[in-house]
């Protein structure tokens, strides 16, 4: 955990994040919990700025950002931006984490290499069983001083496995063969989004993809577009969405598309027919519902 290395190591609880940072957002305040640590949340809907960097008045221990913002919509800060934030903390000696699950298709949404983004940060996370197709497992990367010290929690937290081999091999052959495709899967993930878009068949955030991700808001519920999609892949024989998200947006909730190698399977015209046809049950139920 390098929030909790660079706390030890600075005398500060505190850590800069976006409140929708997956740290913060999905991990039932481990963080804090566990280790302590105290959260300054920056931002709101969107990645932070170096503008409110800037207005923390607390002696920070490390910043973080996660690349892309999933909870955001795959957000990406622009280029400039991630630059402004990585100067300043080198200014004012801060470590900077780049809490990159999905680096890998950050760095092609940027258009990139990773050395380059990387280079910005002290340290960074990677995943291996998302976008690269891994079994599980992860990597963090950063300063000699950094790494040392992160041994003691990777075994405090569970992570020194001995048969860790298996997800070692998975992740190797993910690099091999979805690494050199990431830019494509990025450029198919803004070519569908644009079809959706443009064609009114949904409603879509951001309204062009930065990475192979996009949020799609539908009309329903949570549980009625649970159900909806079950229904979908019993008649239709094809499973659109693994899970749904409540929505600022009264009588809609979120989706999620992503683009990888299961994309190969289908063309973006299917993906509108089979999406027009998902929305059209919704307009059924309400029918029935009426008579």
């Amino acid at each position: 955990m390098p929030g909790r290395v660079r706390s030890e190591q600075r005398g500060s609880p505190y850590l800069a994040l976006s409140p929708l940072s997956h740290i913060d957002f999905d991990e039932a305040n481990g963080i804090e919990y566990i280790h302590n640590l105290r959260l300054v949340r920056l931002g709101r809907h969107a990645p932070f700025v170096l503008a409110d960097l800037q207005r923390v008045r607390q002696r920070l221990a490390a910043v973080i950002v996660e690349l892309p913002l999933r909870r955001a919509g795959f957000l990406l800060p622009p280029w400039r931006d991630l630059e402004r934030i990585s100067a300043w903390c080198r200014d004012n000696e801060v470590p900077l984490h780049f809490d990159g699950a999905r680096l890998w298709e950050a760095a092609a949404g940027y258009g990139r290499t990773l050395r380059t983004v990387a280079a910005l940060a002290d340290s960074v996370y990677v995943s291996f069983y998302k976008g690269i197709g891994g079994l599980g497992g992860c990597v963090v990367a950063g300063t000699r001083d950094c790494i040392e010290a992160l041994e003691v929690w990777r075994t405090r937290q569970g992570a020194a496995l001995w048969t860790a081999y298996p997800y070692a091999l998975s992740a190797l052959d993910g690099l091999d063969r979805h690494l050199p495709r990431m830019p494509d899967y990025v450029h198919r993930a803004r070519a569908l989004a644009a079809r959706l878009r443009d064609e009114q068949i949904c409603r879509i955030h951001p309204l062009s993809p930065v990475v192979n991700a996009f949020q799609v808001i539908l009309a329903g519920t949570v549980d009625d577009l649970r159900q909806r999609n079950r229904d979908f892949a019993a008649r239709e024989k094809i499973w659109l969405f693994n899970a749904f998200f409540e929505s600022p947006f009264e009588g809609s909730a979120v989706a999620e598309i992503v683009i990888g190698d299961a994309a190969d399977d289908y063309t973006d015209d299917e993906a509108c027919q089979w999406l027009r046809r998902f929305q059209a049950m919704s307009n059924d139920r309400r029918r029935r519902r009426r008579a």
